[in-house]
């Protein structure tokens, strides 16, 4: 020994007490503070919620027993029970405020385990939801809302896991990480569609960069699972009717008109008697849009429920289109996923419902106005003073010029890559790339199929972009110390390996280490008390 310490030295390093392990570290504590209070802000704001024909109908199947799988049960479920006990909305964006702030606590106490700094990571969650099109956002009534959520509650178990593979701790994984990791993929899976495409890019970059990661991807098929069977075994048990939704042939009709309106020759009389069914062939020829396909199905001359009747003999003229000019649809889809991909302003884009707009959307939902609740849709602001003050903040993140860093989500997808990417290259650990795993997902999942400019469908990179941006402030990890032989065959317990575990935790913050070894006084141990300071 060149030090003369005993190999079970680390176990008195103060990162390994096990009573700093259980407690929950200062940043952590002001984050969940500090977000609450600005969440609350927002809340007294736009009190009871901020409201979108999508609220309204939500609503309405909470209230008329028309219960039905246009928009996932899940969170109208959660819109029925606020309505029950508390006979308005108020009490559901109420505890989004709760989750979301919660949520970036846990988030922090992640991040600070992988080397961010304890202090700059709560000043990033912080700032997320000071920001208007976050802040604002927490508090409409949308699904949206909890799948958001649901991907920060995941970032931080993802942190926590690659921690461990940090340390060294790889072959064990703690059911209570399991059990989070389950909880959140499976919601993530029922609160949107295309929360499954992000689960499947969580398990490849899970198998890709963890060893080993047989508990984890387990969990991810069981999570994924979970959610369908409860969509086609659950729900229509429950009586919740197939909605037959167009939503998913919009994009294809899309493709149609936008084909159609480059070159009508092309189309065979039969596709276009199809065609003429649900339209006119003008309305398919001057309504094509790439960046939207509202222009083509929600305006008046399309019949929704005739293209509900013919949307396979639609599918075969989209199919048809295909062949003859894949290059035309590939660009059509290329555009309309535009917020998925550009940081620059392209189309009309979709932000969060303005208040303004609740008056005449209710004036022209009729099922909503058959609702018992249909009074709840009413904007209440707890203060208006406050809700100027809200207003205003809002206004200015609307301002020309501002919409590539307030309102799109590539943007702080980008980052979240480039921030990712450095602490992976300056820490040498490749397993940090997994954090980059749910902005990845949900990109992809835009880029797949997408209908509007909506900023929404790229929140949640929005949220995670700005969290993971503090990664670029992490420490390069020194080169540990060549162990002797007899050190490398020593057990775990020998290293003080289970101390590590408990250190991850530690109330300051520092990252997990792995096991200290002889003549190790500038390795990754100091690097953690390093790290701790920061």
């Amino acid at each position: 020994m060149t030090d003369g310490t005993p190999p079970t030295v680390a176990t008195t390093d103060r990162h390994a007490a096990p009573a700093a392990g259980r407690r929950l570290s200062r940043p952590v504590l002001v984050t969940y503070g500090l977000a609450q209070l600005v969440l609350l802000f927002w809340w007294a704001v736009y009190h009871p919620g901020l409201f979108s024909p999508d609220s309204l109908s939500y609503i309405t199947q909470a209230t008329t027993g028309t219960w039905n799988t246009h928009h996932p049960i899940t969170y109208t479920g959660l819109v029925w029970l606020s309505l029950q006990i508390f006979g308005g909305v108020g009490a559901l964006t109420g505890l989004q405020t709760v989750a979301m702030a919660i949520g970036l606590a846990y988030a922090v106490g992640g991040l600070r385990r992988v080397g961010v700094p304890g202090w700059l990571a709560a000043g990033a969650a912080v700032v997320t939801v000071a920001l208007p099109p976050v802040g604002g956002f927490v508090i409409a009534v949308w699904k949206d809302v909890p799948f958001v959520i649901c991907h920060v509650f995941l970032l931080g178990t993802l942190a926590r896991v690659v921690a461990r593979h940090r340390a060294g701790l790889r072959p064990v994984l703690p059911a209570g990480l399991l059990a989070a990791a389950a909880v959140e993929m499976t919601l993530i899976c029922l609160f949107r569609q295309n929360g499954f495409i992000v689960v499947a890019i969580v398990a490849v970059a899970c198998a890709l960069l963890l060893r080993p990661a047989g508990r984890l991807l387990i969990t991810t098929v069981a999570a994924a699972t979970a959610a369908l069977l409860t969509n086609w075994a659950l729900l229509p048990a429950l009586g919740v009717r197939d909605s037959g939704s167009l939503v998913a042939y919009e994009a294809l009709f899309a493709d149609i008109s936008v084909a159609y309106a480059a070159d009508p020759a092309a189309f065979p009389p039969e596709h276009t008697e199809v065609m003429a069914r649900v339209a006119p062939l003008s309305h398919w020829r001057d309504a094509a849009d790439c960046y939207h396909s509202d222009s083509l199905t929600y305006a008046e001359p399309f019949d929704r429920r005739a293209a509900s009747v013919h949307s396979g003999a639609l599918v075969d003229v989209w199919l048809a289109t295909l062949g003859r000019a894949p290059g035309t649809v590939v660009g059509a889809r290329i555009c309309r996923s535009s917020i998925g991909w550009s940081p620059l302003p392209a189309g009309t884009i979709s932000r969060n419902p303005p208040e303004w707009s609740l008056r005449a959307w209710v004036e022209r939902d009729r099922d909503f106005q058959k609702s018992p609740s249909a009074h709840v849709a009413r904007m209440r602001p707890l203060d208006e003073r406050v809700h100027r003050i809200g207003a205003e903040l809002t206004g200015l993140a609307n301002r020309p010029g501002l919409e590539w860093l307030m309102w799109r989500g590539a943007t702080w997808t980008y980052l979240a890559y480039a921030a990712v990417g450095f602490a992976a290259w300056r820490r040498r650990e490749p397993a940090l790339l997994a954090l980059a795993a749910l902005s990845a997902g949900n990109q992809l999942s835009v880029l797949i199929v997408n209908n509007v400019q909506a900023a929404r469908y790229m929140a949640a990179p929005y949220v995670l972009g700005v969290l993971l941006l503090p990664l670029l402030a992490v420490r390069r990890s020194p080169a540990a110390t060549t162990a002797a032989p007899s050190d490398a065959a020593a057990p775990p317990a020998a290293t003080g390996g289970p101390a590590v575990e408990v250190g991850g935790g530690d109330r300051d913050g520092a990252d997990p280490a792995p096991p200290r070894q002889r003549g190790d006084h500038d390795g990754p141990a100091a690097q953690a008390r390093l790290d701790e300071r920061g």
